[in-house]
């Protein structure tokens, strides 16, 4: 009976969306048949991050040789920091219609590079997810984060959901050392949680590394002896 349903429900969906094709979430042109969320040429343009990064923050370098220029006077809490992609072009607009217009489903769009990489650089490490202010989920309905997050712990990934966000401003309303003062109180370990000893924070965009440092500073306050940082983009 199962099985029939599953095939009832697959072949539902085969009519309905040739009958009402998606649009593509970067281009806007309708989808082929075999197209999920993004046409055959996003994805083909939709290509990470590759060549030299600076092994403290992980954006890509510009001109610079060894270590970026801002991460020179900086000193972080995490250990290493992994950006999937440059917030710009594709990625940018992929990412956009993810977190701003509320497409959920474009999760799965992230996930399995998000897996693989997670998978290959720390193995066995825990993913921590950077909690989401409580004001903005009530706003939204959802928290983007823990979207992909829920998937990656399917995927069989461990997952440590052991960090709280208090009240506080929103990041990207501030100037770039306010982002770290405010951030600096806006992330704590939760009562009774226990720190993973290896754990892998992961958010959506890398902008100032504010938040990043903050919720590092917290896992290693409370014991983690290996943070990094995942995140879809740096900016």
């Amino acid at each position: 009976m199962g099985r029939y349903l599953r095939r009832t429900r697959h072949a539902f969906r085969s009519i309905v969306d040739l009958a009402f094709p998606e649009p593509c979430a970067v281009c806007g042109r309708l989808l082929e048949a075999d197209e999920r969320h993004l046409c055959h040429d996003c994805q083909e343009g939709l290509e990470p991050i590759s060549g030299s990064r600076c092994p403290a923050c992980g954006k890509v370098l510009i001109s610079e040789l060894g270590i970026c220029m801002r991460c020179r006077a900086k000193s972080w809490s995490f250990d290493e920091a992994l950006p999937l992609y440059a917030y710009r072009g594709l990625a940018a607009s992929l990412i956009s219609a993810y977190k701003f217009a509320g497409h959920r489903s474009l999760a799965s769009c992230f996930v399995p590079l998000l897996y693989e990489t997670a998978r290959i650089h720390w193995p066995g490490a825990a993913i921590v997810p950077v909690p989401f202010r409580r004001a903005k989920i009530v706003e939204k309905g959802w928290d983007q984060v823990e979207e992909i997050v829920c998937r990656l712990e399917k995927r069989g990934l461990p997952v440590a959901r052991v960090l709280e966000r208090l009240p506080s401003e929103e990041q990207k309303k501030l100037g770039l050392e306010a982002r770290f003062e405010n951030a600096k109180h806006a992330y704590r370990l939760r009562d009774g949680a226990k720190a993973p000893a290896r754990a892998v924070l992961l958010d959506d965009v890398f902008t100032s590394g504010a938040t990043a440092e903050a919720c590092a500073k917290a896992l290693k306050s409370g014991g983690s002896g290996f943070v990094a940082f995942l995140s879809l983009a740096a900016d």
